[in-house]
């Protein structure tokens, strides 16, 4: 009977625990940035299932739920863990992600969708098989560890040092040059936008940005002339010189796309009711052109709401940036912010026929168990920082 009634009453303290801890963390938690996280992430499920409803039975859109819940209870996670913690376990975070990344020079793929790189691992278990996208973990890696290593930077006062600038500098163009190696040019733009955008916001001593930018700027040759295939230079003229040989073929896919999103014009041709989504001739309209499909359908207010939801969370994650209780959380909110917003940019830039096409996804939108897994890792570390806000800074003694 003792037994018994133990058991009962460590059942009861249990739940009682779980529910107070639930409870706790809806109070402290950054609600607002859930809401609309989760809002937008439900209006692009929506999108994808129509961009998909005659191709595929499906399966797109249940592997998007998918990767968007195992995204979101990982987000739980790391919400929960504190981020100078992680920052701590760099060598293993940063190993870790990195070798993923490394190992697409061994066994990558380009997963079938015709592009000209090794971005891609495939795995398969039995009749199962699923591709993953080392480069996007990796976002989140450099995140953490690259916070990390600036804010050490910071604290000491050394951040106008040469050497420790050129060291900073050298741990944000390894994942540049490593994912541009590996022919995925469009994540090594969205790398380097993130090391210049947490860079700047760390306080970047402008003659330090004009060398940065010049040498940048001096790379440029040699990545057309090494890095760039014949593919990738040609979509840059037919952008940006069209009068230089014909174009059709290279801008096929992006006028298909402004032709779309022409069509939609106020209001759209109703959800589920686009044409062209309906004779399956813009190719990728589920990933990196589901825009396409936004503006077809819902016009150019759905386009408007889905860029202005895109925008509060770039806004929320600044204000965690700017409530953050220290450097490390600062640097972390920033690198983030430059991820979402340097993508959202460049896709909906290609989309409608101002960039070229770098196969950029949009985030929250475009179907991609990686990018839409590790995106929700980002808000997981944005959540974080903002529930840690008001603690006392007592690490990260240099």
């Amino acid at each position: 009977m003792e037994k018994t009634r133990s058991f009962f009453e460590g059942f009861i303290n249990f739940f009682k625990n779980l529910f107070f801890a639930v409870v706790g963390y809806i109070r402290d938690t950054y609600r607002a940035y859930w809401a609309m996280c989760i809002a937008t992430t439900c209006f692009g499920l929506v999108i994808v299932a129509s961009a998909t409803r005659t191709a595929d039975s499906h399966r797109t859109l249940i592997m998007q739920i998918l990767a968007v819940t195992i995204g979101y209870f990982g987000a739980l996670i790391l919400s929960n863990i504190d981020y100078e913690r992680l920052g701590e376990l760099w060598p293993f975070v940063g190993g870790f992600t990195l070798l993923l990344e490394l190992s697409c020079f061994v066994i990558g793929s380009d997963a079938g969708n015709g592009a000209d790189d090794r971005a891609w691992l495939i795995f398969r278990v039995g009749g199962f098989g699923f591709s993953f996208q080392p480069s996007e973990l990796l976002k989140i890696g450099f995140i953490i560890t690259f916070s990390y290593h600036l804010s050490k930077v910071v604290r000491a006062g050394k951040f106008k040092n040469f050497t420790q600038i050129m060291l900073l500098a050298i741990h944000g163009m390894i994942p540049v040059a490593i994912v541009a190696a590996t022919g995925d040019q469009g994540s090594a733009l969205v790398f380097l936008f993130m090391f210049i955008i947490i860079m700047v916001g760390a306080g970047l001593a402008w003659y330090y940005l004009v060398l940065g930018l010049g040498a940048i700027g001096c790379m440029v040759p040699i990545l057309w002339k090494f890095l760039m295939s014949n593919d990738q230079k040609k979509r840059f003229t037919a952008v940006y010189f069209p009068d230089r040989g014909d174009t059709a073929d290279t801008l096929y896919q992006q006028n298909l796309a402004k032709t779309a999103i022409g069509s939609g014009q106020i209001t759209g041709r109703g959800l589920f009711k686009g044409p062209m989504v309906e004779s399956g001739k813009n190719y990728a309209d589920h990933n990196d052109f589901i825009f396409s499909v936004v503006g077809e359908e819902l016009g150019f207010i759905g386009a408007v709401a889905c860029m202005l939801m895109l925008f509060t969370i770039m806004v929320l994650t600044l204000r965690a940036a700017f409530k953050s209780h220290d450097e490390m959380g600062k640097y972390i909110c920033l690198g983030y912010f430059g991820m979402i917003s340097v993508q959202t940019m460049i896709n909906i830039g290609m989309c409608v026929g101002v960039l070229p096409v770098i196969g950029i996804t949009l985030p929250f939108f475009s179907a991609g168990g990686s990018s839409s897994m590790c995106m929700y890792f980002g808000v997981g570390l944005v959540v974080s920082v903002f529930m840690r806000r008001k603690e006392t800074n007592l690490r990260l003694n240099v």
